[in-house]
């Protein structure tokens, strides 16, 4: 009976360790369209880092799941930001619907998924950086899909959403006003 209760819990061990190992995703994602889980949950300190933890080689899995590798000669490595976002050539392929954001805190980390994916890299504040979408990730914050412009071109990843903002200015084809990025 002691063997049997003990190869149970065994189980549950290593089930529970698999898990954790075997890494997240964007399955780790709230439902799209759903509310956030309300911040009170969750760690309240940034997602910032430092460049000795980047894995440039990484791929960012983008929000139709498409894999992204390395940098990029345009935003969002000529991948729609969202469905319904039909381009006219490949630059507008890049931005189109998507808002450029400020960001907001030194070292905020650009993830390859949601919510603790690999750090793909760093941004910075000044560094010119466009939105796509944004989800809701299953640890109550919600993660917008960015492509920042690096010295080696274009990275896209996933961010936290209290690191960076849509910038105030106005853009083509962007009505005045508009302070989120649309939901993936």
């Amino acid at each position: 009976m002691a063997l049997c209760h003990r190869l149970k819990v065994g189980l549950v061990a290593a089930a529970a360790a698999a898990g954790v190992l075997a890494g997240a995703g964007l399955a780790d994602a709230a439902p799209m369209h759903s509310p956030g889980a309300p911040h009170g949950g969750h760690s309240t300190s940034r997602d910032v880092g430092v460049p000795g933890e980047v894995d440039s080689s990484a791929a960012a899995i983008a929000p139709d799941g498409t894999r992204i590798n390395g940098v990029t000669a345009v935003p969002f490595g000529g991948h729609r930001t969202r469905e319904g976002a039909t381009p006219d050539s490949v630059r507008s392929l890049s931005v189109q619907g998507a808002l450029q954001v400020d960001i907001l805190a030194r070292g905020a980390r650009l993830r390859a998924w949601v919510p603790n994916g690999t750090v793909l890299g760093l941004a910075y504040p000044g560094q010119t950086a466009w939105g796509g979408c944004q989800i809701p990730g299953s640890d109550g914050w919600v993660w917008g899909w960015l492509s920042v412009k690096t010295a080696a071109g274009w990275r896209s990843g996933w961010m936290r959403h209290d690191l960076w903002s849509v910038s105030e200015l106005t853009h083509p084809g962007v009505a005045a006003g508009v302070n989120d990025l649309p939901w993936c």
